[in-house]
């Protein structure tokens, strides 16, 4: 190989090495994608659940919503994006963390013996503001599936 052969193909090298720098990153597009996914599959396993007639079927229900949560849970913590993105995503991300946290601790004071009806009731004004700092967190990102799980 000619010595300005090398030296081109080296610059080349180094150009894509240096233009592949940060793309490792995540993109608002894949961000979204991916986010829009693993929020619809919640939604989707999280609709299928039934809604109780008795209230000894709380903790049931909960159970079950919170497995459903979960995966979306695991989804959402595996997409990293960097610098804003990655600033308003994590408050989205930990809002709706916020949410499923509420839920546990419900589960658990319900199969500790708290009575089901103010168990749900106090569930139920807990995540009203947990779910609207989420909502809002999540549609600032332009990330409207994640907004009602």
């Amino acid at each position: 190989m000619s010595r300005p052969t090398a030296w081109a193909l080296t610059v080349a090298l180094a150009v894509t090495v240096v233009a592949g720098c940060g793309s490792s990153s995540l993109s608002e597009t894949a961000l979204r994608a991916g986010a829009q996914r693993a929020c619809v599959t919640a939604r989707a396993q999280l609709n299928r659940i039934p809604t109780p007639t008795q209230p000894d079927g709380g903790a049931s229900f909960l159970r079950r919503g919170i497995a459903g949560l979960a995966p979306e849970l695991v989804a959402l913590n595996r997409l990293h994006p960097v610098g804003e993105l990655g600033v308003q995503y994590g408050r989205a991300r930990a809002a709706t963390e916020a949410e499923v946290a509420a839920l546990r601790s419900s589960l658990k004071g319900l199969e500790g013996g708290n009575d089901p009806v103010v168990a749900i009731k106090t569930l139920q004004q807990q995540l009203l503001p947990l779910e609207r700092r989420a909502a809002t967190a999540w549609q600032a990102l332009g990330i409207s599936a994640c907004t009602v799980t």
